[in-house]
């Protein structure tokens, strides 16, 4: 049997491309853009959602480094 109402999901995904020639970008300044990012993103639901309409908000940090440029397809099944 359906829930009512149909729970939705929004996900937004951001990714900073940190590669700036001769700068030192640590923890402390991921964290502070990261905590912005995810202020900003609040601020916007609460102004533009109905209230009350959001159940849960959940945020995840990911500092990693990425040695491949690009995507790599692993698996891609084409509806024709």
């Amino acid at each position: 049997m359906a829930q009512d109402p149909v729970p939705k999901h929004m996900t937004i995904t951001l990714d900073f491309d940190l590669q700036t020639a001769g700068s030192t970008v640590g923890e402390a300044r991921v964290r502070a853009a990261y905590n912005a990012a995810v202020e900003a993103a609040l601020e916007a639901a609460r102004e533009h959602l109905p209230e009350g309409s959001v159940k849960k908000i959940t945020a995840t940090l990911d500092w990693s480094y990425r040695w491949i440029g690009e995507d790599e397809v692993r698996y891609s099944r084409d509806e024709d």
